[in-house]
């Protein structure tokens, strides 16, 4: 496999940002790893991340839950992502360490292994937006800090930092923490908050504080900084053929298997290369090799084209019994290898579930992956969100994808 990197800014040059596009995207549950992404995640670094993040999404949707017909789309119709606006508010709300100590348990009931035998026999093409970001923190700073002007809504202030070679630009996030005194007449506490920064220059940019105050004194701010720069943006078509018996008969891992093929087309904005396509064949059993179990065209594995080869050490299975807010549990283990002859692992992933807890608005299940590389260190976590409006939805949607690196730079890919 050949080594695509995230042509992104060096440490102390400008970052080139990628256009914002309305995000209207199916995704088909849990990501998984290959070789490129579980060899090299460890060594990712922040300039690095976006082709990381083109080929991790590009090889990871293996398994399809949760879906009928196109798959439960993440969003679909002109609004695109905007029709999931609500039941994402929601998804923020309650899935806060707060209230998930209080939600009730609901009695929504979920059957994961129906939805999975659909999809097999369905396929799907689906268009939408990934974003990648990148993290920095910076602790126990001095910044020269100034109230600029009070912006026409008289109710907020303009404050100008400086910070050098912040790296940020302008619609990058800056949290500010560890104030502990108040700044000419502004609250403290109003400054420990998270700020949609203003560019400025590569040494100071400007945050929009809500409290008006006339002063403009210089003083020195005494803070934590951690930034969230936005790195890449790209559009994904993902296309999945419906699952068939071939001619001759296909053996994998020595079970009879359906195929299907799975193609991803990326095109990216300020990253490089800007367009790249993977090939991937997903094999699903024909029968069930696990006596006793009934779930219909268990996944055995797959091979990406040019790529790794991955099968499960321990079985794919879904629970055939409706599951409700608050269950959890094991998906299998999937093993991944330079080739099918099994002889080099290169890495790993543990597939698992839970019904979150239940609102009046939206119940959600998560999907996790928790990947490794050949030696058993965390790489990644995904996860995948579905949501279902009970006075709205028929069926349960894919709302978001959250791809989280084990990395000095936490990369993250966003999805929703």
């Amino acid at each position: 496999m050949s080594l695509v990197r995230f042509q992104s800014r060096p440490p102390s040059t400008k970052r080139s940002k990628g256009n914002r596009a309305t995000l209207f995207y199916c995704t088909f549950v849990t990501q998984f790893e290959t070789h490129f992404v579980l060899k090299l995640g460890i060594m990712i670094d922040f300039s690095k991340i976006a082709m990381v993040i083109l080929k991790t999404i590009a090889h990871a949707f293996l398994l399809v839950l949760f879906v009928s017909g196109c798959g439960g789309s993440a969003s679909s119709g002109p609004t695109g992502a905007a029709e999931n606006a609500n039941i994402l508010e929601v998804l923020n709300t309650s899935t806060s360490p707060t209230n998930q100590a209080t939600l009730p348990s609901g009695t929504d009931s979920i059957s994961m292994a129906s939805f999975w035998e659909k999809q097999v026999l369905s396929g799907f093409t689906k268009t939408g937006v990934l974003k990648g970001y990148g993290f920095e923190d910076f602790k126990n700073l001095t910044l020269l800090t100034v109230p600029s002007s009070n912006p026409a809504d008289i109710k907020s202030t303009l404050f100008l930092i400086t910070h050098h070679d912040h790296q940020a630009q302008s619609g990058d996030i800056v949290t500010i923490s560890g104030v502990s005194q108040n700044a000419l007449d502004v609250p403290f506490s109003l400054l420990n908050n998270s700020f949609e920064i203003i560019g400025k220059d590569a040494n100071s940019y400007f945050i929009k504080v809500p409290f008006a105050t006339n002063k403009r004194e210089v003083f020195l701010l005494k803070a934590n900084l951690a930034y969230k720069y936005q790195e890449c943006v790209g559009t994904q078509t993902v296309t999945q053929t419906v699952a068939s018996p071939t001619v001759p008969v296909t053996i994998f891992d020595g079970y009879e298997a359906m195929v299907a093929k799975y193609t991803v087309e990326n095109s990216l904005n300020g990253c490089s290369p800007p367009m790249a396509s993977f090939t991937t064949y997903k094999y699903f059993a024909v029968t069930n090799p696990r006596p006793g179990f009934t779930l219909k065209y268990p996944l055995l594995g797959q091979k990406v084209v040019n790529g790794d080869f991955a099968s499960f050490y321990l079985p794919f299975n879904l629970p055939d019994t409706p599951l409700k807010s608050g269950d959890t549990g094991s998906i299998g283990t999937l093993k991944y290898y330079k080739s099918s002859n099994k002889a080099f692992l290169t890495g790993s992933s543990l597939l698992s579930y839970e019904i979150l807890k239940y609102t009046n608005n939206a119940v959600f299940i998560a999907i996790y992956a928790d990947n490794y590389n050949d030696n058993y260190n965390l790489v990644s976590r995904t996860t995948e969100t579905y949501g279902r409006d009970p006075k709205l939805d028929k069926e349960y949607k894919l709302i978001r994808t959250t791809v989280k690196y084990n990395n000095p730079r936490r990369t993250e890919v966003i999805i929703e």
